[in-house]
């Protein structure tokens, strides 16, 4: 039995899910990539050696799907060493869905995670990274229901990063929040916000799906629980909490 770590990654079929793939498996992972789109799954069937990635169809805001990809990746590979919550749409015209695949698709995948990875419950720990955004920290008029979705990734990484579920279940949570990424995501959400006149996908700055997966490396490599990554154009910058902020009591 292979000791290669195994990662399962959402909306892993195409755009920055498809990079981040690439890069842990030159990393020598094996990879469950779970998708909804059934055509980009056959690709990758044809791409790839099964001994080092299956695929799974999975709506990431449908806990089944979710379960189904968790046991499929255990029973396949007999381990899940890492969760990439990567998975997300925009389209502000429906924007309960929105909030369903991008904020309730991470929350399953948290929650599946300490269920299968978790010491507690028989696994050997692990860590999860959820794919948030610059839109995580900045808003924006035209699209509120992804924003909101962003900003709540960043809000459920941290709450997860707590010391409790490290000391408990020995999973590192983390949050990766890149600026626009030149992806189909890019183009399609630019059709679906709430005024015309934007075009995200016509920027001169976008990052390139394989620069912004060299940070979900970093995060696997440097390992620090509850921390935020932001890939701008200059580099990877860690989010530093204010001060102010630090001694704020919660009950």
């Amino acid at each position: 039995m292979s000791e290669d770590p195994v990662a399962i990654v959402t909306g892993g079929a195409q755009g920055l899910g498809a990079a981040i793939c690439k890069q842990l498996l030159e990393a020598s992972y094996r990879v469950c990539i779970a998708d909804i789109q059934e055509d980009k799954l056959k690709e990758v069937t044809d791409l790839y050696d099964e001994s080092y990635v299956i695929v799974s169809h999975c709506d990431v805001s449908k806990e089944s799907d979710f379960i189904k990809t968790f046991e499929l990746t255990l029973k396949t590979f007999q381990r899940v060493d890492v969760l990439i919550n990567n998975a997300g749409i925009g389209g502000e015209q429906n924007p309960r869905r929105v909030l369903d695949v991008n904020l309730m698709g991470p929350m399953i995948g948290c929650q599946l995670a300490l269920k299968y990875m978790g010491k507690s419950n028989g696994g050997q720990g692990g860590m999860v990274i959820n794919i948030a955004s610059t839109s995580g920290f900045v808003p924006c008029s035209a699209m509120p229901a992804y924003v909101s979705s962003k900003h709540g990734v960043v809000g459920l990484t941290r709450c997860y990063g707590l010391p409790y579920h490290l000391d408990k279940d020995g999973v590192t949570f983390a949050a990766l929040c890149p600026y626009f990424i030149d992806t189909p995501l890019l183009k399609h959400s630019s059709t679906g916000l709430l005024y015309p006149g934007l075009d995200f996908s016509k920027r001169t700055d976008l990052l390139s799906p394989a620069y912004v997966a060299k940070g979900a490396i970093k995060l696997l490599k440097d390992r620090i629980n509850g921390s935020t990554l932001i890939v701008m154009e200059d580099g990877y910058h860690y989010v530093r909490v204010p001060e102010e902020f630090k001694n704020i009591p919660v009950g």
